[in-house]
């Protein structure tokens, strides 16, 4: 089974987000988060068992993106993580630290796009779950 988060300090990205995994058929739930810090209590709070699709801003208030990876490094899940970032940066010095995490499997321009969505469906470790 796979659960889908979504980390965005911004309600309307949440929204538009929400809507595009609906759109796509990835989820019709998705557990939305605007802060960080919320997110990484409910994964600590999990079992091993499910996998984890994060869609995950870099600019937050509270923890950043980045401070959000280095604490998901601590959890047993781990392995079972697969973060797409969707960020409004467009610094190439964030996609390129985003290649040092493991789970990190893209990285895009908000806002996300039902082809972003396609493309998640199509990657090697997530289509299983399609």
């Amino acid at each position: 089974m796979l659960k889908v988060l979504i980390i965005d300090d911004d309600d309307i990205v949440l929204f538009i987000q929400r809507k595009m995994l609906q759109k796509s058929g990835i989820t019709d739930s998705p557990k939305l988060y605007s802060v960080g810090q919320e997110a990484l209590d409910f994964l600590t709070q999990e079992e091993p068992g499910h996998h984890y699709l994060i869609l995950l801003d870099i600019n937050m208030p509270g923890i950043s993106g980045w401070e959000f990876l280095e604490n998901l490094k601590t959890l047993s899940i781990l392995p079972f993580v697969h973060v797409l970032m969707v960020t409004s940066s467009i610094d190439s010095f964030d996609k390129e630290k985003a290649k040092a995490y493991n789970n990190v499997f893209d990285f895009i321009e908000k806002p996300i796009t039902i082809e972003n969505c396609y493309k998640v469906k199509n990657h090697p470790e997530l289509k299983q779950f399609f």
